[in-house]
């Protein structure tokens, strides 16, 4: 059988193809970014006397759709991903909360 029959549309996980170096470093990277937008979905659930009516009022304010952003859970594969998606479509929203 071909490799690349599970390739999606000829997609590669360039991190497969890192080496183990290279993988620590890629992480280093990213945990910080990954723990900012954690942090930051925490407080808004959280907050819900502060920041979340701050949020809202941001959201409506910038005509966005007004939704949580959701929160990173361990035991789920592509929290993260679902997260960061929401955060780049909400991201006028963000800068000015951040």
């Amino acid at each position: 059988e071909n490799d690349n029959d599970d390739d999606i549309n000829g997609l590669v996980d360039a991190a497969m193809i890192l080496n183990t170096e290279e993988q620590q470093e890629l992480q280093s990277s990213v945990c910080p970014v990954k723990d900012a937008l954690a942090k930051l979905s925490y407080k808004i659930i959280h907050s819900t006397t502060k920041i979340l009516p701050v949020w809202y009022d941001i959201l409506t304010e910038l005509e966005m759709s007004a939704r949580m952003l959701p929160r990173d859970v361990l035991t789920r594969w592509n929290s993260m991903f679902d997260m960061l998606e929401q955060v780049l479509k909400h991201r006028k929203a963000v800068d000015r909360i951040t």
